[in-house]
């Protein structure tokens, strides 16, 4: 038996295609895009700034810092000296940290979408963003505390001169903070 294309049966296939049509749109808009998590506040800090670089001169050093999204290498800085006498004598290098956060040593008591704070030891940082600039609020058990303010850098961080003496220091050993008191 042979079916025959009347109206009704083609206005019931055109419907059909519209609903189809429309339930595989209204199933695409269901799966949160990377714009939706921005504005619906689902990504966290790093994710937020993952491979964004800063700098800040503090203390007669020069701090790159680079925010990432990886649990290998979530913050990593390079700092070098900025003593007169060194930087006439050779060309700066930088001494290399890198830090993970989800060890047993670091309790992260926020990771948002505005802020990462943690303590290590008995010391708190807090990164958040304070306008174009990236902030960190430091507090060791000795009442030092300080706040630091980094500017976004273009600088290739990857090609900087990595000191043979010493390319790793103690986690969170942050020698630009613990200088003193802010």
């Amino acid at each position: 038996m042979k079916v025959m294309n009347t109206p009704n049966n083609k206005v019931a296939r055109f419907f059909i295609l519209c609903i189809s049509l429309g339930l595989l749109i209204l199933y695409s808009r269901c799966e949160p895009d990377q714009k939706d998590k921005e504005i619906l506040g689902v990504q966290s800090f790093l994710e937020k700034n993952d491979g964004s670089t800063w700098t800040v001169i503090e203390a007669d050093m020069r701090v790159y810092a680079r925010l990432n999204d990886d649990v290998e290498k979530e913050i990593e800085l390079w700092i070098s000296e900025m003593a007169f006498g060194q930087l006439m004598n050779r060309k700066a290098c930088y001494y290399y940290h890198q830090e993970i956060l989800y060890t047993k040593e670091v309790e992260v008591l926020e990771h948002s979408g505005s802020i990462l704070s943690f303590r290590y030891l008995d010391e708190n940082y807090t990164f958040s963003k304070d306008g174009k600039s990236l902030k960190l609020e430091f507090e060791s058990s000795d009442k030092i505390k300080k706040t630091i303010y980094f500017s976004k850098s273009d600088e290739k961080v990857d090609d900087l001169d990595i000191c043979p003496e010493k390319t790793t220091q103690v986690a969170f050993d942050w020698p630009f903070l613990k200088g003193g008191d802010q």
